[in-house]
Formats: structure tokens, sequence, C-alpha cells
């Protein structure tokens, strides 16, 4: 029988368990909030980073506190001139393959304003360097080592580098929210090119790697973390052998996972196809001590898969 702060814990008690500790994690999270308004990945750190930050200000879309307010106006006043967000702040003057959660984060917040048309921009017009006809040209003829086809490209972590699974799943998701039932001839085939890249990338096995399946004819080992956003962006897809792979290499992988990261993404993206999560919510209050959670985009993302038990998936979106 589990406890929390001394007292017996039945299983009929276990949503009210969740929401104390979810209490505690908003308040752990919104004590590491930096002087600036945004959030680092550590707490020694003095520089702000985009991706702690915008889980945060998701974690806290439905907080009236000041500390969201600070938040949101960090994430405004550091977006690059261009529409884009560097990961960290001062950096990436170009952008990075972060903008996409930036631009989530705002919808989310109900801020559908001039900085998410710019952000959302910016997201139509990248692309991985494989999209160029040269680049193309030598992925088919010399440089062969890395299996996928460069018709099918999606969205890179630095601007001129190639396509990656997490910038690619995180721009099809803000894509995918952004413009629900208004697609228009620029967005759709821009999120249906996404989409193909991340299919095409899975890896053999099941799920999906950082990058490619295949390397040097080589299967490539899945990533807890890059398989649940994957399948993120393709939920609401039609689901085929690869998100049906994906989904059970995910269920089985996770049962041994430990790391609290790794679980919170797994929860998400199970969640999101109607399977199972409640041993998972059960592992995660397992590890309830905000205090051992030093990362704060963990912590952030601890709170999200607790929360989408109660107040909707702020990832799960349709087609």
């Amino acid at each position: 029988m589990a406890s929390f702060d001394g007292f017996s814990v039945f299983p009929y008690n276990r949503v009210m368990t969740e929401r104390l500790l979810q209490i505690s994690f908003r308040n752990a999270l919104i004590g590491r909030q930096m002087a600036t308004g945004g959030w680092s990945y550590g707490q020694a750190s003095a520089q702000g980073d985009l991706e702690p930050t915008c889980l945060a200000l998701l974690a806290l879309r439905w907080d009236s506190s000041p500390s969201r307010a600070r938040g949101l106006q960090f994430l405004l006043d550091t977006q690059n001139p261009n529409g884009s967000w560097p990961a960290f702040c001062g950096d990436d003057p170009e952008g990075s393959g972060l903008t996409a959660l930036a631009v989530i984060a705002l919808i989310n917040s109900g801020e559908l304003a001039l900085q998410t048309e710019r952000g959302l921009k910016w997201l139509l017009h990248s692309k991985g360097k494989e999209s160029h006809w040269l680049w193309k040209w030598k992925f088919r003829t010399s440089d062969t080592h890395v299996r996928f086809n460069p018709d099918k490209y999606g969205w890179p972590w630095m601007t001129g580098t190639c396509s990656w699974v997490i910038p690619t799943a995180f721009s099809v998701i803000a894509l995918k929210q952004a413009f629900v039932c208004c697609k228009t001839e620029e967005v759709d085939p821009r999120i249906r090119r996404g989409k193909e890249m991340l299919l095409d990338r899975a890896c053999p096995g099941g799920g999906w790697n950082a990058g490619n399946g295949v390397v040097y004819g080589v299967p490539m080992a899945s990533h807890l973390d890059a398989t649940a956003t994957a399948l993120l962006a393709l939920h609401g897809e039609e689901v085929d052998d690869v998100i049906n792979s994906g989904l059970h290499w995910l269920e089985r992988r996770v049962v041994t996972c430990s790391a609290p990261w790794s679980l919170a993404w797994s929860l998400l993206a199970l969640d999101a196809y109607d399977r199972p999560v409640g041993s998972l919510a059960d592992r995660l209050c397992d590890l309830s001590d905000p205090g051992r959670i030093r990362d704060s985009a963990t912590l952030a993302a601890m709170i999200l898969a607790l929360d989408c038990l109660v107040q909707g998936n702020v990832f799960k979106v349709l087609a």
C-alpha cells in the first residue's frame, strides 16, 4: 500500500493523491522560475532555456498566478526577428527546432497573437536540408549509408541540417493545433510531408530513434521519448502497421523504464491512443519527491502527464 505524507492511500484515493502531487510539483516548478521569467534545465544555470520554459507554461496553462504571465512575457521577448525561437536565450539567431514547442505553448495559453503567427510562418518555411534537390541527389547516389527517402522531409534541429524526429513531431503538432479546420494549400502539404517523414524514419523493430531507423545497414534502437512524440504527432491518422508497431514497442518497453522523463512522455502518448495508463501514473506518483527531480523540463513533463488524466492531454490532436 502506498502512502503520501503519512496517510494510507487506497486505490479509490488515487485521483486525490495525483492531484496533491500535481500541486506539489506545481509549487516546485514555480519556485524554480528565474528572475527573467523563464526556466532553465538546472537550478544552477543563469540562462533561460526554451524547452523547460515551454513545458512549464503548458503545465501552468490553467494557472492565474503572476508566474505564468511572467513566463509568457519571457517567451514573447525571446522570439527572434525572423519569427523563430532560440533553444537558449540569446543564442541561435536563425532559429532552432524547438520553435514548434514555443508555438504549442502559445496556442495552449490562448496567445493566438502576432508572435504566434510569425512562429507559424517560420515553421512553414523551415525544412530539412534533404529537401533541396542537390542533397536529394547526394543521398540517392553517393551518401547511401543512411536509409531514408529524401523526398519525405521534416524539420531540423538547426537551420541547414537534416530532419530529425522530435522537431518534426512538434512541428506537425503545432501546425495541426493552429489549423484545426482550415488547412490552407500551404499548410496541408507541409503537415503531410512531415507525417510521411516520420513514417519513413521508423525503426524496423518498432518505434523511433532520434533520426533514422537504419544506418550502415544496422537497425537503430528506438528511444522512448522520440517514439512517444512521433506517435503524438501521428495521432488521428489511420492506424497502419508503423503506428501499431510503435504503440506495441512503447507498451513493451515502458514496463521496464524508471526514468521520469520517458515515463511522462510514454503516458502522454499512450493516453492519446486510449491505452490504459493507470499503472504508469502510479509509477510517476512513486517518484513523487520534486526535490529529487533536478531537471525543470522533466518536472513540467510529469505535471503534464498526470494532468492529462484529469484536464486533458495538451498534445492530443486530430488529423
